[in-house]
Order: structure tokens, then sequence, then C-alpha cells
């Protein structure tokens, strides 16, 4: 109990000294950043067994999804990704079915050469608070698993992370205002570190259409910033 106690204390610090440092910044910079949102992925829900692991991606991104620096009309996404750990042949014909609360998804899935995963857009944001089912079918080869939130304890969220990412890029960032224009676009994703504890972060990406890219990994409890990346 008092280490529950202790972390809520130090998320609510956290959180004050986010709004105390982010009031001295630049909150113009803030709100264009904001409105050239390419993508961002709210929430993530996993689930696995022994034979597969199953993870669930929900929030928007732009229609035509190409990474050049001009954000497009934002659509809402939510991505299924099976990644198969049974010591089985390639599967042919695999189809899925994913029940979330009372709505049932099903369909084909797509086989991604790159990592070996199946995949497929359901093209709706989830409802935090539900409950997932995510069912994997390839003839004899069925595997259902429960799904569950990871960023269901998180003091912050995307928009906190965007301006942790503002406060601690502020001079890079400016490089991207001309004549009153924020010139470029902005990619918010949760990222998994399976070598620590399986912990997960906010990674907050910027890029430019003159060849920049700056990137940060924020801790969704304390705010620190883990990791820079300015190229």
């Amino acid at each position: 109990m008092k280490l529950k106690f202790k972390k809520v204390i130090i998320s609510i610090l956290c959180v004050i000294c986010l709004i105390c440092l982010f009031g001295c910044h630049n909150q113009k910079l803030y709100d264009m950043a904001l409105n050239c949102i390419a993508e961002v992925r709210e929430l993530m829900f996993c689930g696995s067994n022994n034979n597969i692991k199953a993870t669930l991606i929900s929030g928007f991104r732009e229609e035509d999804y190409v990474v050049n620096g001009y954000c497009t009309d934002p659509m809402e996404f939510g991505v299924l990704t099976f990644e198969v750990l049974a010591d089985v042949s390639f599967l042919e014909n695999v189809n899925y079915v994913l029940t979330i609360g009372s709505v049932r998804f099903d369909g084909k899935l797509e086989h991604n050469p790159y990592n070996d995963t199946y995949v497929c857009d359901i093209q709706k944001k989830i409802t935090p608070g539900q409950n997932i089912f995510a069912k994997i079918i390839a003839g004899d080869f069925v595997e259902n698993v429960e799904l569950f939130s990871v960023t269901n304890n998180w003091v912050l969220d995307y928009n906190d992370a965007l301006k942790t990412a503002c406060i601690e890029l502020d001079d890079e960032l400016k490089e991207f205002v001309k004549d009153e224009q924020f010139c470029g676009e902005c990619y918010i994703k949760i990222l998994n570190d399976d070598e620590l504890n399986n912990s997960y972060y906010w990674f907050v990406n910027f890029v430019s259409r003159f060849g920049k890219n700056y990137a940060v990994v924020v801790d969704p409890i304390t705010a620190e910033i883990l990791a820079k990346k300015t190229v």
C-alpha cells in the first residue's frame, strides 16, 4: 500500500512539474505540432500463450501515410498483429476473429515478410475498458488469447508525451517553423523493450520537410527523457 501511494505521489509531482515547465515554453510551438500529427498510437493491448503473441494498437494516422514532413487528413485505425511462437511452418489462408466487448471483427490476415507476423487493420479506434479477445485461424492451427492494456496505469497520455518532447526539443523544433507554419509532421508511438522487463515507453518523432529528424523516448510514468536523437 505504501509503495502504491508513493508511486501516486511521484506521478502527481511529475505532472505538476510538466505543467510548470511547459508554461515557460512555447505554447504556440506545441499547438502547431499538435495539428501536424501524422500518427498517434494512443492505446496498446497485448496477450500471449506458448504458441502466439497478439498485439492490438489503436489511434489515428494520416490517410496518405508517407513519412515526408507533410501531414494529411487523419483516419482511425486499429492494427492487430499476431506473432507465431510455435514451431510451425509458414501459415496459409490465415484468418482472425477479434472480439471487443460485444463487437466482433473477422477477416483475413496479411503476412508481413519483414518480421514474419500476420496483420490486419480494423480501421477503428478502440475504446478502453472493454474485454478483448483475439483468435488466429489457419487450418488446424487455432489459437485464442485475451488482450490486456499496457497503458492503463500511465500518467502521461500522448498529449503529455508531445508536450514533454516539445520542451526537450524546443530549440530544434523552432527550425521547423517557416512563415508561421510548422513545416513537418509528428509521429507518437509506443515502444516495447523486451530486454528491460518488457517495459513500454512513448516515442515522439518529428520529421521536417528539410531532411531533419528529431526524436525522444519518454517514460510514461515519470516524464523522464530516456533517449534523444537528432539527425
